[in-house]
């Protein structure tokens, strides 16, 4: 089956038509699983309404505690709430619960009961407890936790922006595969046939701006010796 031939995702909007990462195979045993352990692609995602396009590969989409509390948590008084793009996600998140798996990660407890003791205590707003940095923190748990949870011949496509998340998960030696956002829209345009997605990092930087991180390469990432779409 065919990668792109230098490992990296041409300019998106390019016009070329060479397939991102081919469907899995009939006669591929391994099942893979989209895990989303950050949350930029639902942020991203969210923007465009394309939240949708996650099942377009048509795998289980996986997501960790921590996501799914920070993308619809109140931010507080102080922040800014992108109200309407919050809305989006946790309205999807709540109309497709039944087809996210929830991880459990040690970091997500730990938070839990920090939130638990903060309103036993009145929520005084000096004790709330910090959400800095618990993503980052659980990168690595994150992976121990979902590699544990694999059955034999499952797998993992991380769709991840975060960079330093990103070199967490070069390291780990499970079966991972890894692609940021932008190199998932290319793939559900190029592979799966997703006509909307064709333009729609354009969309995306129209919406988001100087916020929008265009990616890294290479990308995707094959840290498995074989990709988890390869026979």
């Amino acid at each position: 089956m065919k990668r792109l031939s230098n490992g990296n995702s041409p300019p998106f909007g390019d016009g070329s038509d060479e397939t991102v990462i081919d469907r899995p195979d009939p006669a591929d045993v391994r099942l893979p699983k989209i895990l989303i352990m950050d949350s930029s692609p639902l942020s991203i995602l969210g923007t465009i309404d394309a939240l949708d396009w996650l099942y377009a590969p048509g795998c289980e989409v996986w997501m960790t505690d921590l996501v799914l509390e920070e993308v619809t948590r109140d931010p507080g008084e102080d922040r800014d709430r992108r109200n309407e793009i919050r809305s989006t996600i946790a309205d999807w998140i709540e109309a497709n619960r039944w087809r996210i798996k929830r991880i459990v990660t040690r970091e997500g407890r730990k938070y839990a009961r920090e939130m638990e003791l903060w309103r036993l205590a009145g929520n005084p707003p000096d004790l709330k407890p910090n959400w800095g940095d618990r993503g980052e923190r659980s990168v690595l748990d994150v992976l121990k936790s979902t590699s544990d949870a694999l059955g034999v011949g499952e797998s993992f496509l991380v769709v991840v922006d975060d960079r330093e998340a990103r070199d967490a998960v070069r390291v780990v030696r499970a079966d991972v595969d890894m692609m940021g956002t932008r190199t998932f829209i290319r793939m559900v345009h190029v592979d799966y046939g997703v006509e909307e997605a064709a333009d729609a990092w354009t969309a995306v930087r129209l919406a988001k701006g100087l916020e929008t991180d265009d990616g890294v390469t290479p990308d995707p990432v094959y840290i498995r010796r074989r990709s988890i779409f390869e026979p």
